[in-house]
């Protein structure tokens, strides 16, 4: 399994503390069948202004623990980087925190939708970058809206549901809304949003396993696998729409 969305590297956001947490929890994510976990650090004006000169040197300093511990497993780099009118901007002088070279993962607010939301994305597609909605389903307005979703995937945008929302331990309306957009063919890859090695971890077989309940094993294997391989190579996911729930 391919993790495209995992706070792994420590001391520069709300993820791990110490890079013996980091490792802790890269060991979990083995465990559990993961093989690549793409880092993801917060990027947030005014919270968690990171970049690539703050992201690099930690993300080069796990990765050498990573390989002086023995631990299998693949690790890459981008960024979680918080809704802005200047995102493109940010995403031009920071390209190695594009996924697949031109993919962005774009958290929304926890609690509302900015007005600009459909434009903005739109125009993230005009100027080259492909957006990556990042856990919609734990929106508050969203789950009071979520057919809302499918008006930003038809503007190009794309959507990561959290493992831990469909398992239901973000709570019963973030899964509500998860397998709401599951069924309507909004959901393309499922990732963990792991932060710690406690709570929060780098575990994607629980979900993966409803998944195949859901949609079938074809159907959980392509959000858990196929697609993140894809975005990782620079290509688009394949339509969920194409997955029929059994």
């Amino acid at each position: 399994m391919i993790d495209l969305h995992c706070h792994i590297l420590p001391g520069i956001d709300d993820g791990p503390e110490t890079i013996d947490e980091a490792l802790e929890m890269c060991r979990i994510a083995v465990a559990d069948g993961i093989r690549t976990i793409v880092a993801t650090p917060h990027c947030y004006k005014g919270y968690y202004a990171n970049d690539t000169s703050t992201i690099l040197p930690v993300y080069d300093l796990l990765q050498q623990r990573i390989i002086e511990e023995g631990i299998d497993l693949n690790l890459l780099v981008a960024g979680d980087i918080h809704i802005d009118p200047d995102l493109a901007l940010f995403l031009k002088d920071n390209p190695s925190l594009c996924p697949g070279g031109r993919f962005a993962l774009v958290e929304l607010p926890w609690d509302s939708i900015p007005r600009y939301v459909g434009k903005f994305l739109f125009s993230l597609c005009v100027k080259g970058f492909t957006p990556i909605l990042t856990h919609p389903e734990r929106n508050r307005a969203i789950q009071l809206h979520p057919e809302l979703v499918e008006e930003w995937v038809t503007s190009g945008a794309f959507i990561q549901v959290t493992a831990m929302s469909l398992t239901g331990e973000f709570g019963p309306k973030s899964q509500d809304t998860a397998f709401a957009l599951l069924d309507w063919g909004q959901v393309h890859f499922v990732a963990t949003d792991a932060h710690s090695p406690s709570w929060r971890k780098p575990v994607l077989s629980d979900a993966a396993g409803l998944l195949r309940e859901r949609i079938g094993e074809e159907g959980a294997r392509r959000l858990v696998e196929e697609n993140p391989r894809r975005i990782l190579a620079g290509q688009d996911p394949l339509k969920t729409d194409t997955i029929q729930a059994i």
